[in-house]
């Protein structure tokens, strides 16, 4: 029964009875605080003792002075509300006990006089307030403190002293009456008054659930510690790296002193032999197969870059590194600053040395060059090492072992954040089953470009409801746990009315829907972005550009065989004191420079097909299983793994133009070392002659260069919304999918568990589960574009488009 507004009155009647009066509680007060109306409490006295019958409140929640005063500040009754109205008046349930039969009184209560005078001297008592100093915060925060320790003890409610409280059997007859049909209390009768008292404090809020860092015990297996390393960072694979560094320093320095002291190295024998190509091939297929692994480092450093720095993230400004540091680099041909930009010197440094070691092939293309000795009368071609170019090398590769030490030292420093390596998406999209960062992405899978959010972090946090509830993802600290109903997004009726049509249930051309830019059914949206080399008119171009070249360059070579003939250097060919040849320099270094550009300009094409494979297999209208899309890793393979993979996986392009990665790297190294200066008796001058069967071979590689450009044709299902490089780009297109609370991502523990739980067929199907790139209905019941199941029974069927419209 809801009694609206009830208040306890002792009259001199022994049966209960529902008075009806108006209430003195303000009308601006909450429920907890009453007015400050000079009746409060109102009891009419007798020679009998009043018997009240009496309810239990549970134990209020303690408040602090501070908040007591808040709380009184907000619940003070103004002065024109003292008086309600009377619409407003709320009615008083007053339990009235009947007089006695007996008709005897119980002499054990006090009267009312004697309360009044003990009260009144219990305040003499108190000693005067500090001058200067306001005490109504103490004063407010003992008063709930009393009201709380006596609603505890089960004794005085609204200012009842505790003799007065007696309780009584119930009276089966006892029934209520109107206060109409009651005799109103006599004005006559003395009337007892206890001092007025502030009400019961608040009933406990519910405090707001905030989420903090957590410490699980350390190296469990529920809770591994954060410090996981790729396997191509590991100390193994760096030392095999760094072997191999010193070994080109060594063999650099050896070559260098003894050249320099016995007058070159060995005598030269002529084009096309074995020394030739032990002079001018192999130091650069050497340098090559370091640059290649050291790319697959620089990846794998690239990849956790940015969970490092979410990790370490304590600072404002390192809030955009879910928006700026890319998950892979897509510019080769500069170096990568992002490092420098949140904080991590150490590793900028090391991306500086990476990028300047690019540079040693085509300079190991020129170290060894021929000179002429005269030891004997007629003079000996020799061998040699051009000194200023293999102190150079030997600078770049000591610099090398170096960055790769300190890039070591510092993922064994600090922890990565990491419980195993981000390779996949699934490895990301765990991280968010529970985050609390999704309300910063509302709307960002539909923008082209990114916006920054709050200052996020990764690591294992736990609510401040649920201390013992310890789990791992992105989160951002001392914010809500989870996001408020307002956050959670709003109702589908404030969602802008579209046009439909019922038939094809697709919106009708020329209404809103389909002219915005900002809407997850826009073809528009859907197919906007795309690398910036996989645009039509871009590709036209590059093919255009690749086959014109290509014909120049059969051209020039074979048309009356300039190349095999020779040409002049136009440059001066003798060797000076430190064994260099401006027209050798010339003519290795630059053809190997060319081809170490097309081979830089090949990587981001490469590194973009393998993110890209995944949702080009999530754009099927049937959508596809978790190994095929979720699960997909070629951005971690090392290149000659991917191009087996993708071909035994049938992803064909994505082996293809990997293969052709790998391929690439030829021509600077086949560039560097044809041509060589030689002097031609018949014609008593000097000419740069080639080594055919190597620029054979270079001719082959630019053919296949070139015609592999055919393989970039545009594909609407490698079209996006927007970029995927970054972990904010990729979080953006399931920050409210139902996808990331399945039971396989729930707290998988290993990469293992995960794969495992992907792989397979969870209660209540039938069949492995399906994921597709679409329109899906989102946790906060609106409609969002992204990653999710292709189906669902609470949320039908997704919307796949399957080509441009």
């Amino acid at each position: 029964m809801n009694l609206g507004d009830a208040r306890l009155k002792s009259v001199n009647t022994s049966r209960p009875q529902l008075l009806h009066s108006d209430s003195k509680r303000s009308i601006a007060a909450s429920d907890d605080f009453y007015s400050l109306s000079d009746h409060v409490s109102e009891f009419s006295s007798g020679n009998e003792q009043p018997t009240i019958v009496r309810y239990q409140t549970p134990p209020s929640q303690m408040h602090t002075p501070q908040a007591s005063r808040d709380i009184s500040r907000d619940h003070t009754l103004t002065p024109h509300q003292e008086h309600p109205t009377e619409e407003a008046a709320v009615k008083t349930i007053r339990f009235v006990v009947e007089e006695t039969h007996s008709g005897e009184p119980d002499s054990g209560e006090p009267d009312a006089e004697e309360n009044m005078k003990a009260w009144k001297s219990s305040r003499a008592e108190v000693s005067p307030p500090t001058p200067g100093v306001d005490d109504t915060p103490y004063i407010q925060f003992a008063i709930d403190q009393l009201t709380r320790d006596e609603e505890l003890t089960g004794r005085r409610r609204d200012g009842l002293p505790s003799g007065d409280v007696s309780p009584i059997e119930e009276d089966p007859e006892s029934v209520f009456h109107n206060e109409d049909q009651i005799e109103p209390v006599s004005p006559q009768e003395p009337e007892r008054r206890f001092p007025r008292q502030l009400a019961p404090p608040l009933m406990p809020r519910a405090t707001e659930d905030i989420l903090v860092p957590a410490d699980p015990p350390r190296n469990s297996y529920r809770y591994p510690s954060l410090n996981f390393i790729p396997g191509s960072l590991r100390i193994t694979p760096v030392a095999g790296l760094v072997i191999l560094c010193s070994f080109m320093i060594a063999a650099l320095i050896v070559s260098s002193v003894w050249a320099s002291k016995h007058n070159g190295l060995i005598a030269y024998d002529g084009l096309g032999t074995s020394l030739y190509f032990l002079f001018e091939f192999l130091p650069q297929m050497l340098g090559a197969i370091i640059v290649l692994w050291l790319l697959h480092v620089q990846a794998a450093a690239q990849r956790i870059l940015p969970f490092i720095i979410l990790a370490s993230e304590k600072r404002p400004q390192h809030s955009g590194s879910l928006h700026d540091v890319p998950l892979f680099l897509t510019n080769y041909l500069l170096p990568n600053f992002s490092p420098f930009r949140h904080g991590e010197l150490l590793l900028g440094v090391c991306s500086i040395v990476f990028w300047l070691a690019l540079f040693t092939i085509p300079l190991l293309s020129c170290v060894y060059q021929t000179r002429l000795y005269m030891s004997t009368s007629q003079g000996v071609w020799t061998w040699t090492v051009v000194q200023p170019i293999s102190w150079a090398l030997i600078v770049l590769y000591f610099l090398l072992v170096l960055a790769i030490s300190l890039l070591t030292f510092r993922l064994r420093s600090r922890p990565t954040g990491l419980k195993w390596e981000p390779v996949s998406l699934a490895d990301i999209f765990v991280m968010l089953r529970r985050s609390n960062v999704a309300a910063d992405f509302e709307g960002s899978e539909v923008r082209a470009i990114s916006t920054p959010s709050r200052p996020a972090s990764l690591g294992y946090w736990q609510a401040s409801n649920r201390p013992g509830d310890v789990f791992y993802g992105i989160g951002e600290d001392h914010s809500h746990a989870y996001p408020s109903p307002s956050e959670k997004g709003k109702s589908r009726q404030q969602q802008t009315p579209i046009a439909v049509d019922l038939e094809s249930q697709r919106p009708l051309k020329g209404s809103a829907l389909e002219s915005s830019s900002n809407n997850v059914h826009s073809p528009v949206v859907r197919y906007r972005w795309t690398p910036w080399f996989m645009r039509d008119s871009w590709w036209i171009l590059w093919l255009v550009i690749a086959f014109v070249l290509m014909v120049a360059f059969l051209i020039v070579s074979f048309l009356h065989q300039a190349v095999a003939f020779g040409f002049l250097p136009l440059l001066p060919a003798p060797t000076t004191s430190l064994n260099f040849s401006p027209a050798n320099f010339l003519y290795s270094f630059l053809p190997s420079l060319l081809g170490m550009i097309l081979f830089l300009l090949w990587q981001p094409i490469d590194t973009y097909h393998r993110a890209l494979e995944p949702f080009a297999r999530l754009a099927n209208p049937r959508g596809d299983t978790a190994e095929q899309t979720l699960l997909l890793n070629y951005t971690a393979c090392a290149p000659i793994e991917v191009t087996i993979r993708a071909a035994l996986a049938g992803h064909y392009r994505v082996a293809w133009i990997s293969f052709v990665s790998v391929l690439s790297i030829t021509l600077p190294i086949l560039g560097g070392g044809i041509f060589t200066a030689e002097f031609n008796v018949p014609a008593q001058e000097v000419r740069e002659v080639a080594t055919m069967p190597a620029y054979y071979a270079l001719t082959v590689f630019v053919v296949i260069y070139a015609f592999s450009f055919l393989a970039l044709w545009p594909e609407a299902k490698r079209h996006l919304p927007h970029d995927i490089r970054t972990v904010g780009d990729l979080v953006s297109f399931v920050y409210q999918s139902r996808m990331t609370s399945d039971e396989a991502f729930t707290e998988p523990t290993t990469k293992t568990d995960l794969v495992t739980r992907l792989l397979s067929v969870p209660r209540g199907e039938s069949e492995l589960l399906r994921y597709a790139f679409g329109v899906y209905i989102g946790r906060d019941g609106k409609e969002h574009l992204g990653i999710d199941r292709l189906q669902r029974a609470e949320a039908g069927e997704m919307t796949v488009t399957t080509a441009r419209m």
